[in-house]
């Protein structure tokens, strides 16, 4: 038995737990039951078509399930296995539903300033502003 929290080796059984037997890390004193995963054919199968273009309703349906547990599979995945790329060169954003916000606007002063932000660093965070002249 290999311990969920360290990885050892070295766990004992300790009792049981309505889902089975329980087992105890000698290391680090986790206490954990095994558990294996039911539906896993299920979730790779939610993936899978996710992946190729369904909509969380549609699998719901197929699958016969609510589409909120797919979107917390699909969460789950993405962060378990994907790695965010890191961005090359400048990033451009477009603010299209805040433009069109502020052109309603009455007034052109405070937050209803148009304006533009190009980052001066990612990896601190910061941000140049740029309002620009009509």
């Amino acid at each position: 038995m290999k311990c969920l929290k360290c990885g050892n080796q070295l766990c004992v059984k300790a009792g049981f737990n309505h889902n089975g037997q329980r087992y105890k890390c000698k290391d680090c004193k986790y206490q954990f039951t095994q558990t294996t995963d039911k539906n896993a054919t299920k979730h790779a199968f939610a993936l899978y078509l996710h992946v190729i273009g369904l909509s969380m309703n549609a699998i719901g349906r197929m699958l016969k399930v609510e589409p909120s547990p797919i979107l917390y599979w699909v969460k789950n995945f993405a962060l378990k296995t994907y790695e965010k790329p890191t961005p090359q060169g400048e990033v451009i954003i477009e603010f299209d539903e805040m433009w069109h916000f502020f052109t309603l606007k009455k007034t052109r002063s405070g937050s209803g300033r148009h304006t533009v932000e190009l980052p001066e660093s990612l990896l601190i965070g910061n941000a140049e502003t740029e309002v620009p002249k009509r």
